[in-house]
């Protein structure tokens, strides 16, 4: 049944995939927003989770009418940011310079000349996926630490989207050798960490302990890189700016732990700050704070 329940995923993964690439690119962004609508509509839990959320972070900020909004477009925003991945190849084509700017690529050279790598950290924010292929056609190479998804299918179709921005694939299950060697070889490690962490660090966020990924501060104090943090925000969909962060360096204090927890709550709170100016735009949708 398991293998039966993947393969019926699959093909309605597929065909959602090829539906949106077959759509011009502003009725794909339409067809995704729409998406977010019907699952905002469908899944009362998850409409629950991210407005108790708002309420914990930004709580007598927002009006309920402001509230209500946002919980609205945080949805609209997941389902656009899906289309817009299943159709990176063919965004890729159309040239990203003519529909992402903002800041950033100074700090990807300053990296760079320091011959070290980077870890570049960034948020479910906006169109994440998107940013990658920005990082990823700059020219600077780079390796996505990723997952694996239970469909192997649909895990393939995935990692194939992400061998289109031209970047490397490290899977989180396997061996962390790859990652160093990479680091070694002055190449970037890209990944998300901004979701609930259950063997991470606790650090500050939105006033509320939050145990936090320790991965990137973990993999810079070991090989001696930065963290590069940054987000990218959608104006419309076709123009979205990048919000980049000063670059974090190891604190070299002679305690990596405390070094780990440093670097953790520096790039959590570029996060907050980002997050506190356009909430709409980042995933409420997970249940962020566990540990208070």
């Amino acid at each position: 049944m398991a293998k039966l329940s993947h393969e019926i995923e699959y093909l309605f993964t597929l065909l959602g995939v090829r539906l949106a690439q077959a759509m011009p690119p502003g009725l794909a962004d339409s067809f995704g927003a729409t998406l977010g609508s019907l699952v905002h509509f469908a899944l009362a839990s998850r409409r629950r989770i991210t407005n108790d959320n708002l309420v914990r972070a930004l709580g007598e900020s927002l009006s309920d009418t402001e509230r209500t909004l946002i919980v609205k477009n945080v949805f609209r925003n997941t389902g656009r940011t899906l289309i817009e991945f299943a159709r990176i190849g063919r965004t890729i084509k159309g040239g990203l310079e003519e529909i992402i700017v903002g800041d950033g690529l100074d700090h990807l050279k300053e990296v760079h000349d320091k011959g070290k790598g980077g870890i570049v950290v960034t948020a479910h924010f906006g169109s994440f996926e998107l940013f990658g292929a920005w990082v990823g056609t700059r020219g600077y190479p780079m390796d996505f630490l990723t997952g694996v998804q239970h469909n192997q299918k649909v895990n393939n179709l995935l990692n194939g989207f992400r061998r289109e921005i031209g970047v490397g694939l490290v899977s989180i299950d396997r061996t962390l050798r790859p990652v160093f060697k990479a680091l070694r070889a002055n190449r970037l490690i890209g990944l998300i960490a901004d979701q609930h962490a259950p063997s991470g660090v606790v650090v500050d966020f939105f006033g509320r302990p939050a145990a936090t990924p320790k991965g990137p501060a973990a993999f810079a104090v070991k090989a001696k890189a930065p963290i590069l943090p940054f987000v990218m925000r959608r104006e419309r969909y076709n123009r979205h700016v990048v919000m980049a962060g000063d670059p974090i360096y190891p604190p070299a204090s002679g305690d990596s732990e405390r070094d780990i927890l440093t670097m953790t709550a520096a790039y959590t709170r570029f996060f907050e700050d980002c997050i506190r100016e356009y909430p709409d735009q980042w995933l409420w949708t997970h249940r962020r704070w566990k540990v208070d």
